[in-house]
């Protein structure tokens, strides 16, 4: 499948996951997730999303939540899409972000001591 037709798939699960996730879940407040990104195999068969939980210390629950109603959501991306294959779905936590946060307050540090 081309880049752009893949693209275009991910941005699809992106959205519908996310108004799944609005209309259908109930996480524990004050629990926010997001999907953070979605990338999907050239062959259609696997998609990771990425998600970000925020506070921190609900992602574990949140994840368990989402893998436990994984079959619902599958249900539900077949019935809205109209597609040949849905892919198989792997929710990660997505660490990127705090990475980078962690870099910058590195930074930030080094520039202050070399003040």
């Amino acid at each position: 499948m081309s880049l752009k037709r893949i693209n275009q798939l991910n941005s699809l699960l992106q959205q519908k996951l996310g108004e799944i996730f609005l209309t259908e879940f109930n996480f524990p407040p004050p629990a926010l997730v997001s999907i953070i990104r979605v990338e999907t195999t050239g062959d259609i068969r696997h998609a990771k999303i990425f998600l970000s939980v925020i506070p921190d210390e609900y992602a574990g629950g949140a994840l368990a939540l989402i893998k436990k109603r994984l079959p619902f959501l599958q249900h539900e991306l077949m019935k809205t899409l109209v597609l040949q294959r849905i892919p198989s779905l792997h929710f990660v936590i997505d660490i990127r972000e705090k990475k980078a946060q962690k870099i910058g307050a590195l930074l930030d540090k080094v520039k202050k001591d070399l003040e």
